[in-house]
């Protein structure tokens, strides 16, 4: 019960923060001046914020020293899933541009920050820096880090992913009402586009969770599979279309509806999870 309510206390928390920090700027008209975009930003890092407070204050030493292994280390994540995570998402990205130009007749991606490392490699590491931090690093060791392992252990594999999908989808409300974030061209465009986010989301926690137990839960990787997804899937892809946007989205979401039928009837993939349970 207490961890149940733990968990609860993170949620609560941790949507709290954000909502408030997200909305503060777009009630007082302030989006996009640098204070509302600090305030904005501010409630961004709250998952990992809390979740960390959380784990420290809640954790035994032994508790916690397995958890920053499982933050950092190399070797609990090996290469195997990264490279694995890299092709997969870049396959999606290419295939859904050939498709989408070629094809259906959509513009080309810009791909300004692809230009911008071609015209000076040495930009990379910085790509990847604001890749990780703008995303991964703010958030995943809360969700993943934190609250993934409690919903396992209560609701089982495909459940738990779903429903912190869920969570992790309407933390994003803010960003609906703040010019210049994705959602909220999304919602300009289209309101089915902008709700498309919540499934999409839901099922690319199944994808995120599925590697965390491949990696025997590294928080790590599952770090890596939310960069990639956002590198690999839009920033280094933009500027683009809300079409290409919406084709790439697409085309993700019937490869995790595959992984997700995968992790449902794998009798393999079922033990691998009961195995994980035992350190929950």
């Amino acid at each position: 019960m207490k961890k149940r309510s733990n968990l609860i206390l993170f949620f609560v928390i941790t949507l709290a923060w954000t909502w408030i920090c997200g909305f503060i700027p777009v009630i007082l008209g302030i989006t996009g001046t640098p204070i509302g975009t600090f305030i904005f930003y501010f409630g961004g890092g709250a998952p990992s914020v809390v979740g960390l407070f959380i784990v420290f204050l809640t954790y035994s030493r032994a508790e916690r020293r397995d958890y920053f292994k499982r933050c950092f280390s190399l070797k609990y994540m090996g290469w195997k899933w990264p490279l694995i995570v890299f092709s997969i998402f870049s396959i999606i990205s290419i295939v859904c541009i050939h498709v989408g130009v070629n094809i259906l007749g959509y513009d080309m991606p810009g791909m300004d920050y692809i230009h911008a490392i071609i015209g000076n490699p040495l930009m990379v590491p910085l790509v990847i820096l604001i890749s990780l931090v703008s995303g991964p690093l703010n958030e995943e060791f809360g969700w993943r880090g934190y609250a993934l392992d409690k919903l396992i252990v209560r609701f089982g594999f495909l459940k738990a992913s779903l429903l912190l999908g869920f969570i992790w989808a309407i933390w994003h409300l803010a960003w609906y009402f703040t010019p210049g974030q994705a959602q909220y061209n999304l919602l300009q465009d289209s309101l089915f586009d902008a709700l498309m986010m919540v499934p999409s989301l839901m099922l690319l926690s199944v994808f995120v969770s599925f590697v965390y137990i491949k990696t025997k839960r590294s928080i790590l990787a599952g770090a890596l599979v939310h960069m990639f997804s956002n590198l690999l899937g839009s920033q280094l892809l933009s500027p683009y279309s809300s079409e290409m946007s919406m084709l790439i989205r697409y085309v993700k979401m019937i490869f995790f509806i595959i992984l997700m039928l995968y992790t449902i009837f794998s009798k393999k993939f079922k033990s691998e999870v009961a195995e994980q349970i035992k350190y929950m």
